[in-house]
């Protein structure tokens, strides 16, 4: 079927006008000049085991609700979701859980649950079964965590099926998907050179270190590496925003220096902080009114040793 040149003719007329719409950050430039939330596109992340994929995620999408009322679907193949909410209430009060009164939690369940719904993991599933429960939603924006969980061919001919599937489904729905992938064995071998600052630790993944190869980071519009130095004595819980794709600039978000990450401090478990900047604390009033943005810069810089539930 031919496209229908006045969808052409609209976009010229808009580009023309400077009327292209941007994407949805965050409030927080530090991050939105690299990273910003945009309407049906396709999204791969990477990164070694254990450094906390699917929790940076998971706030950046709380951060994106908060501010624009997104809503999010999440299949989670290797986390409880009872263990993920109590991370997003323990991100949106700033307070732990277990300082809550029973009341206090189940009230802010609520409430979160209006922007995260979540898929049950007992279940294995077909890459079609989830895009169909992601069609049958209204949301903005959903998770597939990880591709590797999936029901599925261990193949190249069966992973760009997988990618293709993904592209037609961004481009019919008008929904912004994100993928977690792992990688291949070579990429956990690597490490930072003799001589650098961080000699001997693991060096980020780069988009062909996913296991499927160059292909994740072809198909996809916007493709990013999370990274931790796990094990460092005061960089074990920093972690690392590598943004290695965006496929169209105009629209926001930009390639981050290839030693230049993000930052973000996990904060002792209570929502990631940017130069000392949360976007999250003291942003929930006791009556649950969000107030605007506030920037936090009394919180507890003191690392805390007790190990991050990543």
């Amino acid at each position: 079927m031919l496209e229908d040149k006045q969808n052409i003719t609209e976009y010229l007329q808009a580009y023309h006008n400077g009327d292209i719409k941007k994407g949805l950050g965050i409030g927080l430039n530090e991050i939105d000049d690299y990273a910003i939330f945009k309407y049906g596109e396709f999204n791969i992340i990477n990164g070694l085991d254990n450094v906390g994929k699917t929790i940076v995620l998971l706030w950046w999408f709380l951060c994106l609700s908060k501010k624009h009322n997104l809503k999010w679907c999440i299949y989670s193949g290797e986390n409880k979701s009872g263990q993920l909410m109590r991370q997003l209430i323990q991100f949106y009060t700033g307070t732990r859980l277990t300082d809550m009164k029973l009341a206090e939690v189940f009230r802010y369940e609520q409430e979160l649950s209006q922007w995260f719904t979540f898929i049950d993991n007992t279940k294995f599933y077909k890459s079609k079964d989830l895009f169909k429960v992601f069609r049958d939603g209204k949301y903005d924006g959903v998770l597939i965590d990880p591709f590797t969980g999936l029901d599925r061919e261990f193949t190249h001919a069966a992973n760009y099926e997988f990618l293709n599937e993904c592209r037609q489904f961004c481009n019919t729905s008008g929904v912004a998907l994100y993928v977690n992938t792992h990688v291949v064995s070579a990429a956990a071998r690597k490490i930072f050179p003799e001589g650098h600052e961080w000699a001997g630790y693991n060096y980020p993944p780069s988009k062909s270190d996913s296991e499927g190869g160059q292909p994740f980071g072809n198909r996809c519009d916007n493709f990013y590496t999370f990274h931790r130095l796990l094990g460092h004595p005061t960089l074990k819980f920093t972690s690392m925003w590598f943004t290695r794709k965006i496929k169209d600039t105009e629209t926001g978000g930009s390639v981050n220096g290839i030693e230049e990450p993000v930052l973000l401090e996990f904060n002792n478990g209570l929502g990631f902080t940017l130069n000392g900047k949360n976007p999250l604390t003291m942003t929930v009033k006791n009556d649950l009114e969000l107030s605007e943005l506030s920037i936090n810069d009394s919180f507890d810089n003191e690392i805390d040793d007790t190990p991050a539930p990543f």
